[in-house]
C-alpha cells in the first residue's frame, strides 16, 4: 500500500463553501462558540431528542491537538450575521491502526433543505483529504460521522457516498425504577477501589490506551486531549473511580461526566459515563463490573436519577452483557458513517 500522501487526491486550494440557502460561509473563530452552541442545540433537539450537545464539547473539539481552527472549521451565516450552520474536521491526532478524521457539524433547522448540509460536508470531505494527504504514513484512511439512527445527518452521509459501519447503543439505568442497592463484586486482595485524583489523569490515560487499542476505531489519545476531557467543567472525578494495585498501577477505570444543563432532554439528572476499562493484562478478573458498579454507587449517592453510557453493539469484551447486568436498558443506536480512502 502506499503511503497517505501518495494515494489520496486532494484540492490544491479549498476556500469556504460558497453561499447557499442564504447563508455565505467564512472560518469559525472560538468567539463563534455560543453560537454555534445554539445551532447544536437546536439540531439535537430534531436528530437527537435526548442530547443536548455542551459548549465544553464544542470547545473540546475545536482544542484538539494539531486542529486549525482558521483552516478546520467554517461557520454559515445569515444576512444578519447569525451563525445558522457549522462545520469541522477533527483530524484525530494518534494514528496507530488508521488515520482517521471526524467530520462535525450541524445546520439549524429553519435553514434545513436548501443545500447547506450538502455544501457543508463537501467543504468537510475536501479539507480532510488534504489534512490527510499531508501524510507519509502507510495505514488505513476513513473519514467518520455520526448520528442517531434515522436522523438527517445520515441520510445526508448516504447521499454523500458514506456507509454505516458501527452501530452504539444508548443504555441507560435509571435508579428510582429499582429499589435495590447497587451491588458491587468483591474487590480482589491487594487491589482498592477508589475516586479519581489528579495524579491519576496520565496514569488513565496510559491505562485507556491499553484497555482500547483493540476496540474498533480507537487510537491512543493523546496527553493534552485526555487532560481537555478529564478536566473539562462537566468532568467528574469525584464520581469517577479506578481500581489500583499495590504499587498503585491503574488497573481499571471508569470515567464519569455531569452536565446539568443535559438533563432536561432525558427528563432527569443522570451521570454519563464516558468510558469503563480495563487494561488487557487483568482482563477476565472481574474488574470491569467492579469499577463501574463503584461509579454508578457514586453516581447515585450524590442524588442523580440515572446513569448513561454508550457501548460498541460489537464489543470485543462484552460489555454489553456486563452493563445489563449491572441494570442498564438498551435504547437508541448511533451509528457511524464512514468513506474508506
Amino acid at each position: 500500500m502506499a503511503t497517505l500522501r501518495e494515494r489520496i487526491t486532494a484540492p490544491a486550494h479549498l476556500e469556504p463553501p460558497s453561499p447557499v440557502g442564504g447563508l455565505t460561509f467564512r472560518p469559525a473563530t472560538f468567539e463563534d462558540l455560543p453560537a454555534m452552541h445554539a445551532v447544536a442545540v437546536a439540531a439535537a433537539a430534531v436528530d437527537d431528542p435526548h442530547a443536548r450537545p455542551s459548549t465544553a464539547d464544542l470547545h473540546r473539539s475545536l482544542s484538539t491537538e494539531g486542529l486549525d481552527v482558521a483552516r478546520d472549521t467554517v461557520v454559515g451565516t445569515d444576512a444578519d450575521g447569525n451563525v445558522q450552520a457549522y462545520g469541522i474536521v477533527v483530524d484525530v491526532p494518534s494514528r496507530v491502526t488508521a488515520a482517521r478524521v471526524v467530520l462535525d457539524g450541524a445546520v439549524h433547522p429553519d435553514h434545513r433543505d436548501r443545500g447547506v448540509g450538502r455544501r457543508l460536508l463537501a467543504w468537510q470531505s475536501g479539507r480532510a483529504r488534504q489534512r490527510l494527504a499531508t501524510l507519509d504514513v502507510d495505514l488505513p484512511a476513513a473519514l467518520d460521522l455520526g448520528g442517531r439512527r434515522g436522523s438527517s445527518v445520515l441520510r445526508l452521509a448516504a447521499r454523500a457516498g458514506f456507509e454505516p459501519i458501527r452501530d452504539w447503543v444508548d443504555m441507560q439505568v435509571v435508579f428510582d425504577e429499582r429499589s435495590d442497592a447497587i451491588a458491587v463484586p468483591p474487590v480482589p486482595d491487594g487491589l482498592v477501589v477508589r475516586p479519581t485524583t489528579a495524579d491519576d489523569i496520565e496514569p488513565m490515560r496510559l491505562a485507556k490506551n491499553d484497555a482500547f487499542r483493540d476496540h474498533w476505531g480507537s487510537q491512543p489519545m493523546v496527553a493534552a486531549d485526555w487532560h481537555g476531557f478529564l478536566t473539562a467543567p462537566k468532568s467528574r472525578p469525584d464520581l469517577s473511580r479506578v481500581v489500583v494495585d499495590g504499587d498503585g498501577s491503574v488497573l481499571a477505570f471508569a470515567v464519569v461526566e455531569s452536565d446539568p444543563e443535559s438533563f432536561a432532554a432525558r427528563g432527569h439528572s443522570f451521570g454519563y459515563v464516558h468510558w469503563v476499562g480495563v487494561v488487557r493484562a487483568a482482563r477476565g478478573t472481574g474488574l470491569a463490573p467492579i469499577v463501574l458498579g463503584a461509579a454508578l454507587q457514586a453516581i447515585r449517592g450524590d442524588g442523580l436519577a440515572a446513569a448513561v453510557l454508550h457501548v460498541d453493539a460489537e464489543n470485543p469484551s462484552g460489555a454489553g452483557r456486563i452493563y445489563e447486568r449491572l441494570g442498564f436498558v438498551a435504547g437508541d443506536v448511533h451509528v457511524t458513517a464512514s468513506t474508506a480512502l
